[in-house]
C-alpha cells in the first residue's frame, strides 16, 4: 500500500466519538478518607474503652492499673459527685454512650463507596475491604453493645 492510499484512507475513516455523558453519569462518591476516619474512630474510643477497662480491670479482676484505674475513678466520682446536673457529666455520658456509635459510622462511611447508574437507574453501594477500619467497626459495636446491654437492663431495673 502507497503513501498516498493510506493517506486517502485514513481521511476517509470516520473520526471516533467520545461519549462525555456516559462518564458524567457515572457518579461514584467516596464519603471519608480512610486513614482520617480510622484515627478519628481511635480518638473517639479512646475514653469508652479506658472506661470499660477500668470497670473489668478494678471490678471483677481485681487489678490495679493506674492510668486506667484513675480514669475509671474519675468518671465514676464525676458521675457521683454531680449527678444529672454537670453539663460535664452529661458530655462524658454522651462520649461514651455515643462515641462508639459515631466512630462506627465514620469508618463505616470511610469504606463505603456510593455509584449511580442513570441508565438503568441503579444505585450501587460497594465496600472497600479496608482492614484497619472495619477491625474499628468491630470494635465500636462491640462497645456500644456494651453500654446499651448496661443501659437496658439497669434501667429495666428501676422500671419494676
Amino acid at each position: 500500500m502507497e503513501e498516498k492510499d493510506l493517506n486517502k484512507l485514513l481521511e476517509n475513516m470516520e473520526q471516533p466519538k467520545l461519549d462525555v455523558h456516559a462518564h458524567q453519569d457515572e457518579f461514584r462518591l467516596t464519603l471519608l478518607n480512610t486513614k482520617r476516619s480510622s484515627m478519628a474512630g481511635i480518638i473517639l474510643l479512646i475514653l469508652p474503652f479506658i472506661f470499660i477497662s477500668g470497670v473489668v480491670f478494678n471490678h471483677y479482676l481485681g487489678i490495679q492499673i493506674p492510668i486506667i484505674g484513675n480514669m475509671y475513678e474519675w468518671i465514676t466520682d464525676l458521675d457521683r459527685e454531680y449527678g444529672d446536673h454537670s453539663a460535664l457529666n452529661w458530655s462524658v455520658r454522651l462520649l461514651l454512650l455515643f462515641g462508639p456509635l459515631i466512630a462506627g459510622a465514620v469508618n463505616l462511611m470511610a469504606i463505603t463507596h456510593i455509584r449511580w447508574e442513570k441508565v438503568q437507574k441503579e444505585l450501587i453501594i460497594s465496600f472497600k475491604m479496608r482492614w484497619q477500619n472495619l477491625l474499628i467497626i468491630g470494635i465500636c459495636f462491640f462497645i456500644f453493645s456494651i453500654f446499651f446491654t448496661y443501659l437496658t437492663f439497669a434501667n429495666l431495673g428501676h422500671a419494676s
